[in-house]
């Protein structure tokens, strides 16, 4: 089995992006499944179901998210059940949502969950009055709550458990990622929208990336326009975030080649830049 594993889709030009070399991607790879971090699919925050649905279209076929998810409508992301979408399993109860799914794919059962880091939440959850609203209560260890979720998802006897470990230091990833070795057949890193190099098999047998990267602006800060995160650090200004939305894009993934007994055979970058007329 062939899956391709998709950073976070930033905004219009990531969206275009996506349609611009998925399509062919699928073919050229054979992949037999998709799956895409969509907490900044509109407008660099939030999920629009259109937004969601046009990603489907161009072969997407399951989302991952973070926080930022529930920057425009909280429920509209989960509001329609042929959209495959789950936020960090670990988030309170009451938010709208689900931590984990579980899909089949021809023969195979796979499980697909999300957690959120420890380490970046007080920065995340308080950054706006829509977070504060949605995501009060308490969040639950992403260690802690691993657990308690793959006992759940264990009693559904899954072929492969892919986890998305939405964090913002390498080493909180990098611990998740030992902590969970030989327990999952996957664990990769989103969030920081920075690729990195070091896709490997864990000794226990996990594959193990620390982050995907994104898909979006390639001349940007994460997305965003440089001169905007440029006075933020310099000037310490509060300039509200703007989008690029033009010039080239980069398109980074990670493709994991899964054996039938469900053991990763190999992990590797798919990276791609985008160039558009």
């Amino acid at each position: 089995m062939r899956i391709l594993f998709i950073g976070d889709i930033v905004a219009k030009l990531g969206r275009r992006a996506v349609g611009e070399v998925l399509p062919n991607l699928r073919k050229k790879e054979k992949l037999d499944f998709v799956i895409a971090n969509a907490e900044n699919v509109t407008h660099g925050r939030g999920a629009k179901i259109t937004h969601l649905k046009e990603l489907v279209g161009a072969g997407v076929d399951f989302f991952t998210a973070g926080p930022h998810i529930f920057y425009l409508d909280p429920d509209e992301p989960f509001s329609d059940p042929s959209v495959r979408i789950i936020r960090p399993y670990n988030l309170p109860p009451s938010v709208p949502g689900v931590g984990f799914g579980i899909v089949k794919v021809g023969a195979k059962k796979i499980a697909i969950l999300s957690l959120l880091g420890l380490e970046n939440l007080g920065e995340r959850l308080g950054e706006d009055e829509r977070n504060r609203q949605w995501l009060t209560g308490t969040v639950a260890n992403p260690f802690g709550a691993a657990s308690i979720a793959l006992a759940k998802i264990s009693a559904e006897k899954p072929d492969l458990i892919l986890v998305d470990f939405h964090a913002e230091f390498t080493s909180e990833k990098r611990a998740m990622g030992f902590f969970l070795d030989g327990k999952v057949t996957a664990v990769v890193g989103t969030h920081t929208h920075v690729p990195t190099a070091d896709p490997a098999v864990l000794p226990g047998g996990t594959g193990y990336v620390t982050d995907l990267g994104m898909v979006g602006a390639q001349e940007s800060v994460l997305g965003v326009e440089p001169e905007v995160i440029i006075n933020r650090l310099k000037e310490n200004s509060a300039d509200p975030f703007a989008w690029v939305e033009r010039g080239p894009a980069v398109f980074n993934s990670v493709l994991l080649e899964v054996d039938p007994k469900g053991k990763i055979k190999r992990i590797e970058r798919r990276d791609l830049e985008v160039k558009f007329n």
